[in-house]
């Protein structure tokens, strides 16, 4: 008779679980279960962490990646040295030239005989006679400038031609802004400072030339 009560006891409070149940399902309530969870898996073991380095091992490292990164860089410099030294040679080689050429072309021009004279020097000497020759013939020019220098001073304000000196300004016509015992200034129109030249480098203009036998005679 006990076993039978406490048979309907039991069921008649399931339905009333079931019932509470559907009441909330109905709410929109959630509902816990009172079955149990299922264990979760566990977690695989962390592998373990790698020995840090002693002092010696990074110290090594260091130097082994510093040694790594100068070969690199050595390498690059070379192959930089090498595109350099097979390129520049022609160009500069072509950029000296240039600057001959307009050295050439700042040149006066020679007489015939003047040009007889050099091309029989630059034939039969050699490139040191050559030299010497030059330098002979610079000193010979620069002592008879001087020595004529001091015997004929143009005065301040005349016009004179330039017929010696920078072959830039040999021919042309300028004012003396300043006459020195052996140098002058002479202003040209075009340049931006006045020329410094020999006394001996100028000569009166035609003009001035004629304007003073006017007036001596």
């Amino acid at each position: 008779m006990t076993d039978t009560n406490d048979t309907s006891s039991i069921s008649t409070i399931d339905k009333a679980i079931q019932a509470a149940k559907a009441r909330k399902a109905a709410r929109g309530e959630k509902v816990v279960s009172a079955e149990p969870k299922e264990p979760k898996e566990p977690k695989a073991p962390k592998a373990p962490k790698a020995p840090k380095a002693t002092d010696d091992e990074k110290v090594a490292a260091k130097l082994a990646k510093k040694a790594a990164n100068a070969a690199v860089a050595a390498e690059k410099k070379a192959i930089r040295d090498a595109k350099r030294a097979a390129r520049p040679a022609k160009i500069n080689a072509t950029a000296h030239m240039a600057k001959v050429v307009k050295a050439a072309e700042r040149l006066g021009s020679l007489t015939p005989a003047a040009s007889l004279l050099f091309k029989e020097a630059t034939a039969s000497l050699s490139a040191i006679e050559v030299g010497i020759l030059a330098n002979h013939l610079q000193h010979f020019n620069r002592a008879n400038a001087t020595s004529r220098a001091a015997s004929s001073r143009p005065d301040v304000g005349q016009l004179v031609t330039i017929v010696s000196g920078d072959p830039r300004y040999v021919g042309r016509v300028g004012t003396v802004t300043k006459s020195q015992r052996i140098r002058c200034y002479v202003q040209l129109a075009g340049v931006k400072k006045d020329v410094y030249l020999f006394t001996s480098d100028v000569t009166a203009a035609p003009n001035e030339a004629t304007e003073q036998s006017s007036a001596t005679a």
